[in-house]
């Protein structure tokens, strides 16, 4: 019962505190000029099909926006060499030591402005694409909420599910141990008696 009670006492100030962490981290990459993530990880949501079938018009992808290496055939997120603020998620076609060149994989050249560009404006690097959780943004937050806060909700939301789940487990196992230990007492008591008639 005191575990019980410790969890639900620590659980809300954990989140709090997770909730600070990201709201401070925010702040920051705001400041910077930078794309807001948590963990390394920036969700984005893609509005063009120049890479389709890769990766479609509507996915929301995750990018890893500090990866150890980025190399040819790696597809990454960069910002337009010539409108800083406009990001492009394209494949590496070519590596010439600080210099890259990307191209869409439904596009049959690349586009003057992502050839041989520097690797200071690579964003991060992408790891998986989502079309169902693409579908879900588009239809209750685009053009009314920042995608920060739809990764911000989504991790509460995994946070919330796997806690859940934990009390779950732990309350079922305590369930068990209080079953099991009233299952010894009803034994030792069952034996105790047995021993009294027969000691008559």
């Amino acid at each position: 019962m005191k575990f019980k009670k410790m969890i639900f006492n620590v659980l809300p100030i954990v989140l709090v505190g997770f909730a600070m962490i990201l709201i401070f981290q925010l702040g920051i990459s705001l400041k910077n000029n930078e794309i807001p993530n948590v963990f390394n990880r920036a969700i984005l949501y893609v509005k063009t099909g120049s890479m389709e079938p890769t990766i479609m018009t509507g996915d929301l992808i995750i990018v890893n926006v500090n990866p150890r290496s980025i190399e040819q055939g790696d597809i990454i997120t960069f910002r337009k060499p010539d409108q800083p603020e406009v990001l492009i998620t394209h494949r590496i076609t070519a590596v010439n030591g600080n210099l890259i060149t990307t191209k869409g994989d439904n596009n049959l050249i690349s586009d003057g402005w992502e050839i041989n560009f520097s690797k200071d404006y690579v964003v991060g690097k992408y790891l998986f694409r989502s079309a169902f959780l693409g579908s879900v943004y588009e239809l209750l937050f685009l053009n009314s909420i920042n995608l920060l806060f739809v990764f911000v909700i989504s991790v509460f939301l995994i946070i919330a599910l796997i806690e859940i789940k934990n009390i779950i487990i732990y309350l079922s196992k305590q369930k068990q141990i209080e079953i099991e230990k009233e299952k010894q007492e009803m034994i030792e008591k069952a034996k105790k008696m047995l021993q009294e008639e027969k000691d008559l």
